[in-house]
């Protein structure tokens, strides 16, 4: 039970900075860096989504070849909320584990001709016919689609591709997360010291203020105080002000007015998607996963604690009787 207890200390405070539909920037507060990588392990490699496995193709007159389409068909994102709801094709009841029916997998045809004699034709996920309207391309409503491949006059493509579910462990094409966009770091904390800021003047002190991004700092126009200032920390998902600031070195001032530390037990987590799930939808799951990780390992310290030490310590109380005999 101790264990379980200094596990459910490690249990951060949630603050969320910026969420959109595939990115997500939060904080989390008194924790350590220890949970924050089995975060970041879980939704890499452990959240299900839905990807193309099996592609059958039929018809294929096109300048790419075999390979090439289907590497090219695998890597398009699949809509994924139904991911928790289905079976690994491995695990199914209803087709023992065969991979071919409506609860662990979803059929995509597709079949281009193009029969124009002086135009190409563009093929594109919006191509995909689904046989469950939930499981979709990612960008199938989109005007143009994600580009499969370009048809010649009388060139064709026909096939047939079987999406399962899966995770990022089996799979690049399974893990929701974008890699690049997926960290974490410790933000930067600032305090004023007071009694050396006093000892500058008005003009000094506009231009230390001045050395710092803008809105970090102002000064009250009343007391000349220099205040540090709540400001916004995201900009847009592409630019995240991190905290870590770089002084002017033409204008720097010694000692330093301000100390600048990490707070150890506080982290700011960026995440992006693939498109397969939301931001907010990998965040939960992930969460969900943890969490069953945890309760199985109470349920594991229960069992021992129950009864494998106990049926060990009378063990090893019968060993020592018959050695006091002997």
């Amino acid at each position: 039970m101790e264990g379980l207890l200094s596990l459910n200390r490690l249990m951060p405070s949630w603050n969320v900075l910026m969420s959109e539909t595939r990115f997500l920037a939060f904080e989390l507060e008194g924790t350590t860096e220890s949970f924050v990588r089995v975060l970041l392990r879980i939704m890499k490699m452990e959240v299900p989504t839905i990807a193309i496995d099996d592609v059958v193709i039929d018809t294929n007159s096109s300048s790419l070849s075999d390979t090439f389409l289907i590497q090219r068909l695998t890597l398009i994102p699949l809509t994924s909320d139904l991911a928790t709801l289905m079976y690994y094709s491995t695990e199914c009841p209803n087709c023992n584990g065969q991979g071919h029916c409506r609860r662990c997998s979803v059929e995509f045809r597709l079949t281009a001709k193009c029969v124009a004699a002086d135009e190409t034709l563009d093929v594109t996920s919006q191509d995909l016919i689904t046989s469950n309207p939930s499981v979709v391309p990612f960008d199938f409503f989109d005007p143009t689609g994600s580009p499969i491949v370009k048809l010649q006059p009388g060139e064709e493509l026909t096939l047939k591709a079987i999406a399962r579910k899966g995770i990022g462990k089996n799979g690049v094409k399974w893990s929701p997360l974008t890699q690049a966009n997926a960290k974490y770091y410790c933000p930067a904390q600032f305090r004023i010291n007071e009694e050396l800021m006093e000892t500058l003047t008005l003009e000094q002190k506009k231009l230390w203020v001045a050395t710092y991004p803008p809105n970090l700092f102002q000064i009250d126009p009343h007391t000349q105080k220099v205040n540090l200032v709540m400001f916004q920390v995201m900009l847009n998902h592409s630019a995240i002000y991190d905290y870590k600031m770089i002084l002017n070195p033409e204008a720097t001032f010694e000692p330093r007015p301000i100390e600048e530390f990490e707070k150890k037990d506080t982290f700011i987590f960026t995440v992006e998607t693939t498109h397969a799930l939301t931001a907010s939808q990998l965040l939960m799951n992930a969460l969900a996963i943890l969490k069953q990780k945890l309760l199985s390992l109470h349920k594991l310290e229960d069992h021992f604690l129950g009864y494998d030490f106990a049926g060990l310590a009378s063990d090893i109380e019968i060993l020592d009787s018959e050695n006091k005999r002997v």
